[in-house]
């Protein structure tokens, strides 16, 4: 087994060895080889698994990434509030750059939010997609409506009522 350029296997003691082969591992799953195991595997894919075990610390990563830049944006607003204060002439003005300021802020958390759940979405799908882009055609669970005289679900589930042709409803 050849040594990989840049690696020291004396570096980690007697530990080298098993980092050695860990890395030969890690490189030929990179390059798509699979061990004589896993090719008598049905369906084994090793660029499936890498990419699989990969993906949540991509989603962390990006996750990371727009915290910072929310830190960053809102830092930024932070150190602009005197400026734009010390331009106000009425109290209308201050109340308008209030108002924008915390619309702004109210955008921005929203938007780096949605960005932070679908990172996680596409590594965890059980987790669903649609409370992340807001869509309101979601199932919603069925009401517990009351039921009087046998009705049962067809009132709960919106179905309008027939009253018998012949008789008359008598308001109480």
């Amino acid at each position: 087994m050849a040594n990989q350029a840049g690696f020291d296997p004396n570096a980690f003691g007697p530990f080298g060895a098993i980092f050695q082969n860990y890395l030969s591992a890690l490189e030929s799953f990179g390059q798509g080889k699979a061990s004589p195991v896993a090719t008598s595997l049905p369906g084994f894919d090793p660029q499936a698994v890498a990419a699989q075990t990969t993906a949540p610390l991509k989603a962390a990563g990006r996750c990371q990434l727009e915290v910072l830049g929310l830190a960053n944006r809102r830092a930024q607003a932070y150190m602009q509030v005197s400026t734009r204060l010390a331009q106000c002439r009425t109290p209308q003005d201050l109340m308008n750059e209030q108002l924008a300021f915390w619309r702004t802020a109210s955008e921005q958390y929203t938007s780096s939010g949605r960005k932070i759940a679908e990172a996680w979405v596409q590594v965890l799908p059980w987790l669903g997609t649609s409370w992340v882009q807001g869509d309101s055609r979601t199932a919603r669970p069925e009401r517990d409506y009351i039921s009087f005289n046998g009705t049962g679900k067809e009132v709960g589930a919106g179905a309008s009522r027939q009253e018998p042709s012949n008789k008359q409803r008598r308001v109480a």
